[in-house]
């Protein structure tokens, strides 16, 4: 068996620090029928420079919430709500919507 050494430089903060989350990875599911929602490249990323909401501060917990979408037969525009599912809620069941 051979051994060798060898160092492992640290890397600078800066290089590989991560960006924030990529707000096009967010699950976006319709309020009213529970159906997920299928949106255009881009679209969650305007969404959110709108409300004024840093990428620094999404992860992977969070999720959009629109009151409506072309599956419930919901037409016209929808509003948006994002919301942060917290580490205790796999105990508590979520309210049953649609047939989904």
């Amino acid at each position: 068996m051979r051994t060798t050494d060898s160092t492992i430089t640290p890397v600078e903060a800066g290089a590989f620090a991560p960006r924030g989350y990529d707000p096009e990875l967010l699950y976006v599911e319709c309020g009213r029928c529970g159906s997920p929602v299928m949106w255009e490249q881009g679209r969650a990323t305007r969404i959110l420079e709108q409300a004024g909401i840093d990428p620094l501060e999404l992860d992977a917990s969070c999720l959009l919430v629109t009151d409506g979408c072309p599956m419930c037969g919901a037409k016209g525009q929808y509003t948006v709500q994002i919301f942060r599912v917290s580490a205790g809620a796999e105990t508590r069941r979520p309210p049953h919507y649609g047939t989904a």
